[in-house]
């Protein structure tokens, strides 16, 4: 039961260390202050997506080692 905890603790932490940089690039880039990508409208619904990337994938990944 420790093994599997410190696993998932381990997959966790690397996952999240992938995944913020590219979540922040793809923020930046597409809803930007400065960006002209998008439409202005479509921005929020970026950031959004972005931060349930950056909440929801380590999540996803520490439950696939746990099991």
């Amino acid at each position: 039961m420790m093994m599997r905890w410190t696993f998932a603790v381990l997959a966790w932490t690397a996952s999240t260390v992938a995944i913020v940089p590219i979540a922040f690039m793809l923020a930046i880039v597409l809803a930007g202050p400065h960006s002209s990508i998008l439409p202005s409208m479509l921005q929020p619904v970026v950031a959004v997506l972005c931060w349930a990337f950056v909440l929801v994938g380590p999540v996803l990944v520490a439950r696939a080692v746990w099991r």
